[in-house]
Formats: structure tokens, C-alpha cells, sequence
């Protein structure tokens, strides 16, 4: 018998036995009971011809005949394993035998699908669809207790995954070893086809570089389709958006993300130990980012000198200045204007910031912080200190002089300060 043949008994045994199982057969008996039920009521010859069916129905029913669910699923594992082989034999005499069957079929049905009939169907759908959502709510919510039913639903429902999840991962915790679950994850890796990978990522960058001309090439009075869909689609949108609650959810959200850190904060309190961990366990955390960023750093070194100055000079070239430039002016004009119209604004901030600096403990910082950081630093600063006062002293003396009254007197000050701290002129 070959294979094929052998999935056709092997389906007919599983199909009778499912038939043959109570819930099955009472499922059939019923659905035979309640037709005949049907028929025969209203008339009294139909109901002496039905009854004694209807009673040997219910008896069947009652009747306890169950198939053995192990012996069923046995089967269902045969029978997918037949058809595992069956495909593989097929495959390994023609590997592309199944595309070929199925390409008369797939071109039959794309030929009378009609997908503009469909389109239509779902476009004028909307309405109805929005009309059965409002009818549902509608009869949702008469029954609040229902609603409370199905939210408990969910949480129960998230609570079993949770557990689930953590019952499937406790046989590696105790069964699998490091080196065994790090072979199975390498072995995994290995088997990758990190060359089709690469061939997705060069079609998907394709398809962003194609998108993107084409974006270009439609453009209207020198602006990209895309921007100027997207702003109409902003302008119809916007206005319906009511700026106070937007403003009253970002206040909530960010007073909720207090509320995180505060709740974190809190819990950690009553257990410093997985604080302390944490902690130490910081340089080795960051540790491998840098060793990480060196290595970059020297994959800069090795590279050839003359192509990457090329590569650099290129990538510096295509930078628009005046654009960078314009940031900073945007930014300087903005702040001016604000100081303008409010004078107070900054000023008071930084008053009320410096007020509750606690004074002396930053005079304590301040002491010993500083010195300790120069004299560990000595070795780099003491190379650098020649240039740097060079650069200091060129912007005291710009090279057309001093013509500006306001640097005069800029310089004058400096100078009186010197000499009162026992400087030399």
C-alpha cells in the first residue's frame, strides 16, 4: 500500500471515530431528534409515527460510548506524519511540483475575483458597520455587570499566560544546562541564511529608495506628493483636536510617570539589596558599550587614510550651514523675544534654582571635587594648558583690537580683578 493510500484509510479510521465519539454522536442524535420533532408537531399521526424514534434518539443519547482520546490522537499524529513523508518523496522528485498545481488555481481565482466589486462592498460597508458597533454598545451597557464579567475575562485570561509562560521556561531552568541551551541558540544562529537576509535588506531598501524618487518625481511646485498630502491630512485634523485636553493628557501622563518612579522608588526602599546590585553592578553594565565604542573608534584607524578623509570631507560637505546657522539664530531671536516681552522669566528661574542650593554643602563639593579632578586629570591637562591659554588670549585681543567700548570695559574690569586677587600688570 503506498502512502497516499495509507493517509485515505488512516483519515476514514480517524473521521469513524470521531463520529463514534459521545459528544459526536450526541451532537447527530440531537440535531436528528429536534428535525423529527419538528416534523411531526401539529399533527397527531406524525407525532405516534415519530415517537418511538424520538425515544430510542434519547436513549442513544443518554447511551455512554466514548473513543479513547489517546488512541484518536495516536492516529492524528500517524496521519500527519504520513503526510509529512508523502510531501517530502514529492519534493525530492520534483521540488517545485505543488507551485506548479497550484498556479492554474491561483490564476483562476485572481481571473474571477472581481476585486473592485470587493473594494466597493467594503468602502460602502462604513456605515453599517459603525451602526452595528453603536448597536452593540448600546446593548453592552445596559448590563454594566457584563462588562465587569468580560474585563475579568481578560485579566484572568492575562494571568494564565503569564503563568503559562512561566511553566514553559521552568524545564530549562532545571533540566537544560548553559552550554546545552547556548548550542541550541548558536546552532539556530549558524543555520541562519544570513545571505537571503542581506538580499531582504538591499529589496527593502530598494523599495524606500523607489518609493522616495517616485515621492520626487510627482512632486508640485518644488514640494514632495508626500508633504503636501500629509499637511492636508494635518489641517483637517488638527483643527478637530481640542488643544486644553490635550494639554490636561500630557500633564496626567507626565504626573503618571512621576507616579512610576515614585511607586519604583518606594519598593525599592523596603529592599536595598536588589538596589545595591544594581549599583554595582554598574561598571560592568557599561563597560562592554564602551569597550564597544572603541572598537569603532579603531575601526576608524584602520581604515585607509586617504578614503576616509575623502568619505569625511564628503560627508562634511553635504552639511547645509546656513540651515545650521539659522537654527541658532531661530533660536537666539526666540529667547531675546521672550526676554523682551517677559524680563523676569529667566532670571527668576535661575534665582529660585540657585536659592535652594544648599550653599554649603556645595562649597564642601566644590572643595575637594575640583582640586581632586585637576590632579588626576594633571597628565592631560598640562599638554593641552599652552594651546588653550594661546586661545584665551586671542579672544581677549582680536586681531583688528579692541575698537568696542563695551569689550574696553570688559577688559578694564578684568584687569582691576587681577590686580586686587595680587596679580601683576
Amino acid at each position: 500500500m503506498n502512502l497516499e493510500n495509507e493517509m485515505i484509510d488512516l483519515s476514514g479510521k480517524i473521521i469513524g471515530k470521531v463520529l463514534k465519539s459521545g459528544g459526536c454522536r450526541k451532537i447527530i442524535l440531537s440535531v436528528i431528534r429536534d428535525t423529527i420533532k419538528e416534523w411531526s408537531s401539529g399533527s397527531k399521526i406524525k407525532n405516534r409515527i415519530s415517537a418511538p424514534f424520538e425515544r430510542y434518539l434519547s436513549k442513544a443519547m443518554n447511551k455512554k460510548h466514548e473513543v479513547r482520546s489517546e488512541t484518536l490522537s495516536g492516529d492524528m499524529g500517524t496521519l500527519l506524519t504520513l503526510y509529512a513523508k508523502y510531501v517530502n518523496g514529492e519534493h525530492a522528485k520534483d521540488p517545485g511540483c505543488h507551485a506548479k498545481k497550484r498556479g492554474p488555481s491561483l490564476s483562476d481565482f485572481i481571473t474571477s475575483t472581481d476585486f473592485g466589486e470587493i473594494r466597493e462592498m467594503v468602502e460602502n460597508s462604513e456605515e453599517c458597520a459603525l451602526k452595528t458597533v453603536e448597536t452593540f454598545n448600546e446593548t453592552l451597557w445596559k448590563y454594566p455587570a457584563k462588562v465587569a464579567s468580560i474585563l475579568g475575562t481578560l485579566l484572568a485570561a492575562t494571568n494564565t499566560g503569564i503563568r503559562s509562560g512561566r511553566e514553559i521556561l521552568r524545564p530549562i531552568e532545571k533540566n537544560v544546562g548553559p552550554d546545552l541551551l547556548a548550542d541550541i541558540f548558536l546552532s539556530l544562529l549558524k543555520g541562519l541564511n544570513a545571505k537571503e537576509a542581506g538580499n531582504l535588506i538591499n529589496a527593502l531598501c530598494e523599495f524606500v529608495r523607489r518609493l522616495h524618487t517616485g515621492i520626487y518625481l510627482l512632486a508640485k511646485a518644488g514640494k514632495p506628493l508626500f508633504q503636501i498630502y500629509l499637511t492636508e491630512a494635518l489641517e483637517e485634523a488638527l483643527p478637530n483636536i481640542d488643544p486644553v485636553l490635550l494639554k490636561k493628557a500630557k500633564i496626567a501622563l507626565a504626573e503618571d510617570k512621576e507616579a512610576v518612579s515614585n511607586a519604583l522608588a518606594d519598593a525599592l526602599t523596603d529592599h536595598p539589596d536588589l538596589m545595591m546590585e544594581m549599583i554595582s553592578a554598574y561598571g560592568s553594565i557599561k563597560t562592554p558599550l564602551i569597550k564597544g565604542a572603541s572598537r569603532k573608534v579603531r575601526l576608524f584607524e584602520e581604515m585607509d587614510r586617504e578614503q576616509l578623509a575623502d568619505a569625511i570631507s564628503k560627508g562634511l560637505s553635504d552639511l547645509d550651514t546656513f540651515e545650521i546657522a539659522e537654527v541658532i539664530n531661530g533660536f537666539l531671536r526666540t529667547i531675546n523675544s521672550i526676554h523682551e516681552n517677559r524680563p523676569e522669566v529667566f532670571s527668576t528661574i535661575a534665582r529660585s534654582v540657585a536659592d535652594s542650593v544648599d550653599e554649603k554643602e556645595l562649597r564642601t563639593a566644590a572643595g575637594w571635587f575640583i582640586p581632586e579632578i585637576v590632579e588626576a586629570a594633571q597628565p592631560v591637562i598640562a599638554p593641552s594648558m599652552p594651546a588653550i591659554i594661546n586661545a584665551f588670549a586671542d579672544m581677549l585681543s582680536p586681531q583688528e583690537g579692541i575698537v568696542d567700548e563695551r569689550h574696553q570695559e570688559a577688559m578694564g574690569n578684568l584687569r582691576a580683578v587681577l590686580l586686587a586677587a595680587g596679580g601683576e600688570r
